[in-house]
């Protein structure tokens, strides 16, 4: 990798996380739209199609992982050409761990009789909806780590 390179060019390892920006994007309105469909008299179906949508976005999320973690990935050419983003790239490794989890943890619930007393439908859609918020702020700050350090915008959402 060059470190001397010009700012705005797209590098293979840029173009691939443009493409994974995308795949995420696109499971989360996958997971949005499963969770806000309707579920009275189908709470099974509802349960099993959130589930799915679910099980996808935990895949996605590890292609995420994968393409910036790995070595010589992205936050590997990051680090390379701005050393001063490091505490940033770490706040951001420190939450793939917590996204993964999460998601499994919810997988986990609508896989055995949890909605109904113990776990509302309203309470199971908002923890949803939490997960959500957390990976939609994390693709947020990784767009603008992108920005700072190579002055352009990977957009994502072709």
């Amino acid at each position: 990798m060059n470190a001397e390179g010009p700012p705005h060019e797209f590098t293979p390892t840029l173009r691939e996380v443009g493409r994974r920006r995308a795949d995420l994007h696109h499971s989360l309105v996958e997971v949005e739209h499963a969770i806000s469909s309707a579920a009275a008299g189908k709470l099974e179906e509802w349960t099993r199609e959130v589930s799915l949508r679910l099980l996808q976005l935990r895949e996605t999320i590890d292609e995420h992982v994968e393409v910036t973690e790995r070595p010589e990935g992205l936050y590997d050419e990051i680090r390379l050409r701005a050393p001063r983003l490091d505490s940033q790239i770490t706040r951001l490794q420190a939450e793939h761990p917590v996204m993964r989890s999460r998601t499994e943890e919810l997988i986990a619930r609508l896989e055995k009789p949890g909605i109904g007393d113990e776990w509302s439908l309203e309470e199971a859609r908002d923890d949803i909806q939490r997960l959500l918020g957390m990976i939609v702020r994390h693709r947020q700050v990784g767009a603008d780590l992108i920005w700072e350090a190579y002055n352009l915008d990977i957009g994502g959402l072709e």
